[in-house]
């Protein structure tokens, strides 16, 4: 059944050596095109023709994104090597736009090869983050909101001079704080009006939803999953889900830069992305009415004037 194929993006068709490919020859049937253990490259396809479209099992869409993640992560240091700011945050969006496709186990840990690169190689150098954020794109996806956030918490971690491990963890918590949202109505994340009470009630549980699916994730520290659940908390119990004021840590650092990444650089029917500036003497309102931590304000501001 046609059901049981995913078409492959073109762009991505080298990519694929474990996993077989198969063409569509009919309504109904697929025949075998690339066997496993080759790539398209090897095989020498004649003059470079190719069908045009070609497809992987349903039950082979793990093992795909997974092997899609090792090229890009390869691609990814290469980039760093070269200095090109543009092409990191390129293979990074293209990285999180297939993970989430199918964000659970098994492609999601997948993610954290990004992240190790990142912290060991990406942050050691002189400015190189803040070079990331003045990347732009066209489209403010979660995907491209999730990599903004990583970069301004890895400057946060990095002018506070976290150790590596310390880094990775914030890294991996702020990469993938939203993935709940890939289970939300795709067509609320883009309404272009305020959203309803019910409607907002649903967005909320993106939250919960996140931790749901890292749950069933074998990261080595319990912070990434915090992270998703809390980072819309409040220190004085007005945030959500669950209303606490007892919140982790990284979870309350995450919050911040989220809502001062989403501030910045979200343009919204009833309100325009805001400078800076002006974006953080709003939330220092918040940091005076006790909805976030005064030392963490403090320091990711001063890590942003570096």
């Amino acid at each position: 059944m046609e059901s049981e194929y995913i078409q492959v993006r073109r762009s991505q068709l080298n990519f694929y050596e474990e996993i077989p490919l198969f063409s569509q020859t009919n309504e109904t049937q697929f025949v075998l095109y690339k066997p496993p253990g080759i790539t398209l490259n090897q095989m020498r396809v004649k003059d470079g023709r190719l069908p045009e479209k070609l497809y992987i099992k349903q039950n082979d869409k793990i093992r795909g994104i997974q092997e899609v993640q090792k090229v890009f992560n390869r691609q990814l240091k290469e980039s760093i090597r070269s200095n090109n700011p543009g092409k990191v945050k390129e293979i990074i969006v293209k990285l999180m736009e297939e993970t989430l496709s199918e964000p659970r186990s098994g492609s999601l840990e997948g993610v954290s090869e990004t992240v190790d690169i990142l912290v060991s190689d990406y942050t050691q150098q002189s400015d190189i983050i803040k070079k990331l954020l003045f990347v732009s794109s066209k489209d403010y996806t979660t995907a491209l909101h999730s990599i903004n956030v990583m970069a301004l918490v890895l400057g946060y971690a990095t002018f506070l001079n976290y150790a590596l491990a310390e880094k990775r963890v914030l890294g991996l918590a702020s990469l993938l704080h939203d993935v709940g949202k890939t289970k939300i109505n795709s067509e609320l994340l883009k309404v272009p009006r305020k959203l309803t009470d019910d409607e907002f009630h649903e967005i909320q549980q993106h939250t919960v939803l996140g931790a749901k699916i890292l749950d069933t994730c074998k990261f080595s520290s319990s912070q990434v999953k915090l992270a998703a659940r809390q980072h819309h908390e409040k220190l004085d119990g007005s945030g959500y889900p669950g209303h606490l004021n007892h919140i982790s840590k990284v979870a309350q650092i995450v919050g911040l830069v989220d809502c001062y990444e989403a501030l910045t650089n979200d343009d919204r029917p009833y309100r325009r992305a805001m400078e800076p500036v002006k974006a953080l003497e709003l939330i220092k309102k918040d940091v005076a009415a006790n909805k976030f931590d005064r030392d963490i304000f403090k320091t990711f501001v001063r890590s942003l004037a570096r």
